[in-house]
């Protein structure tokens, strides 16, 4: 009994710690894969909106992104191209390993293999 208390006591403390889940907001510089143009729809609200396919930029951060992307698929996020903010809805693609879709309205359009800032922030 003690050594499942100590066990799950470990665990805890190491999932707690891990920057995926921390109190703070992470940046995460990721590399751009696609971008779409803005949708046409008969409806208003859909028109404008875009997406993103990104990954991360750095392989030491493709763990962070990831454990993100599992717990927090579907919240909102700051991103930044070229040194402006927008925000975003950023998803998790289940069968694309550490990919995200980031939904969002805007002129902004960075190109295929740009670096651009993600800032994930802690659940609410």
């Amino acid at each position: 009994m003690v050594r499942k208390t100590l066990l799950c006591l470990c665990f805890s403390l190491l999932w707690v710690a891990s920057p995926a889940f921390s109190l703070e907001k992470i940046t995460i510089p990721c590399e751009v894969m696609e971008v779409s143009k803005p949708f046409e729809s008969s409806s208003s609200k859909l028109n404008g909106v875009r997406y993103i396919l990104l990954h991360h930029a750095h392989s030491e951060d493709r763990e962070t992104l990831s454990k993100w992307l599992k717990a927090h698929s579907g919240t909102e996020v700051t991103f930044i191209v070229n040194q402006k903010a927008y925000k975003g809805i950023l998803f998790r693609l289940a069968h694309c390993f550490g990919r995200g879709l980031l939904i969002y309205v805007g002129d902004v359009r960075p190109e295929k293999r740009d670096i651009i800032e993600v800032i994930l922030y802690p659940p609410p």
